[in-house]
C-alpha cells in the first residue's frame, strides 16, 4: 500500500507543480455500524465463600482432635482440645486471690468506717482488687483458648497435627472452607466497567466438568482500576448445593452485558494520536478535515468510536503525516485515472 502511495503520489505532485491541483491520494473507506457482542469473557481460579487455616493461640498439648478430615463440621463445633490442666491451676489460684481481696476490702470499709485506717488504705484495697479482678478473666480467657471451635460451617481439610503432639502458637492444625457458596475472581477490561454491575447474571463452565454449566451472580467489584493492566477485578459467588464444585478448579466465566448491539469500530491506524486527544482525518467534500474522536473499548487491530465520527463518513484510513487540514484528497482508485488521463495526454 505504501509503495503504491509513493507511486502514485509521485506524479500527481509533478503535475501540481505544473499548475495543477495538490490532490493526496489516500486510502479510504465509508463508515458504517458494525454488529458487536454484548458479552464478555474470563478466566479465573474458584474460591471458597471463606477459608481459614485452624492454629493455635498458646502454646500447647494436643489432648483431643474431634473432628474428621474430609467431613463437614458446624458453626462452633469443637475441633482440638488443648491440655489445660496447668491452666486450671492457674484460674484456681486466681480465684482463691481474688477471694481473700474481698474479704480484705470488706473489712477495710468496716475499719474506714471506724476510723481505724485512712481512705487512702481503703483504695489500695480496692485497687489490688480490681487487679485481681483483671487476673482472673485473663486466666479465664486463656482457659478459654485451649478450646479451639469452628468459626463458620466448612469442611474440614486434611489435619497437620496428631493427638499428643505439642504445638506452637500459630502452627498449622487444619483448614476449613466453606463450600456452600464459591466465588470466582476474574479480571475485566475498564472499557466493561461501565456495563458491570451488581448481580449480573454469569454463567460457568469448568473444564474439570466438560458438558456442565453453572450460574452465578457478580457480587463485588474491586473499587480501583489496576494501572497497569487497565483491568478490574470482579467477584461472583457461585451457588453449589451439592458440593461439585471444589476451590482452585479452573472456570471459565461469561456474561451478558446487555448494552449496544453495534458500534463504530475504525482500524487502529486510521487513529491520530495527540497530547490533547485522539483524532482521525475525515474526507469532507473533497479535502481533509481533522476530527476530535473519543475512543471505546478495543479489540485487536480495531477500535471502537464512541463520538466524532458517524454512519456515512469518510475517514481516511493512512497517509496522516501529508495531510493537513483543508488540503484535497481523492481516493487511489481517482488518482489512478488521474494519472492515465495524465500519461494519455502527452505528446508522443
Amino acid at each position: 500500500m505504501r509503495a503504491l502511495l509513493v507511486l502514485l503520489f509521485t506524479p500527481l505532485l509533478a503535475f501540481a507543480q505544473a499548475g495543477g491541483p495538490p490532490f493526496i491520494p489516500v486510502n479510504m473507506t465509508k463508515v458504517s455500524a458494525t454488529p458487536v457482542s454484548s458479552t464478555v469473557n474470563a478466566v479465573g481460579a474458584l474460591i471458597a465463600e471463606d477459608s481459614v487455616v485452624v492454629r493455635p493461640e498458646i502454646d500447647g498439648r494436643i489432648d483431643k482432635l474431634l473432628f474428621k478430615e474430609g467431613q463437614p463440621v458446624k458453626k462452633g463445633a469443637v475441633l482440638v482440645v488443648l491440655d489445660s490442666a496447668e491452666q486450671r491451676a492457674r484460674l484456681a489460684a486466681a480465684q482463691a486471690d481474688l477471694k481473700l481481696a474481698e474479704s480484705r476490702y470488706r473489712r477495710s470499709e468496716e475499719l474506714v468506717a471506724q476510723n481505724f485506717i485512712s481512705r487512702q488504705a481503703l483504695d489500695e484495697a480496692r485497687a489490688n482488687l480490681d487487679i485481681l479482678r483483671a487476673r482472673l478473666r485473663q486466666e479465664q480467657v486463656a482457659l478459654d483458648k485451649t478450646v479451639i471451635r469452628a468459626p463458620f460451617a466448612a469442611l474440614a481439610g486434611l489435619r497437620q497435627v496428631s493427638p499428643g503432639a505439642y504445638v506452637s502458637k500459630g502452627d498449622d492444625i487444619v483448614r476449613l472452607d466453606a463450600l456452600g457458596n464459591l466465588k470466582l475472581e476474574v479480571p475485566v477490561p475498564e472499557t466493561y466497567l461501565p456495563l458491570v454491575r451488581i448481580g449480573l447474571p454469569v454463567t460457568l463452565t469448568i473444564d474439570a466438568l466438560p458438558g456442565q454449566t453453572f450460574s452465578g451472580k457478580v457480587h463485588a467489584i474491586d473499587p480501583v482500576v489496576d494501572p497497569v493492566s487497565r483491568n478490574v477485578r470482579v467477584r461472583a459467588r457461585i451457588a453449589n448445593p451439592a458440593g461439585t464444585l471444589k476451590p482452585g478448579m479452573f472456570a471459565r466465566a461469561t456474561a451478558d452485558l446487555g448494552g449496544k448491539t453495534s458500534a463504530i469500530l475504525l482500524p487502529e491506524q486510521a487513529i491520530v494520536p495527540r497530547p490533547d486527544g485522539s483524532y482521525v482525518f475525515l474526507a469532507v467534500g473533497g479535502k481533509a478535515d481533522l476530527r476530535k474522536v473519543t475512543l471505546g473499548k478495543r479489540e485487536p487491530g480495531r477500535v471502537e468510536i464512541v463520538s466524532g465520527v458517524a454512519a456515512g463518513d469518510t475517514v481516511i484510513l493512512d497517509g496522516q503525516i501529508k495531510l493537513r487540514p483543508g488540503v484535497p484528497v481523492v481516493t487511489l482508485e481517482q488518482a489512478a485515472q488521474m494519472m492515465k488521463k495524465m500519461q494519455a495526454g502527452k505528446p508522443r
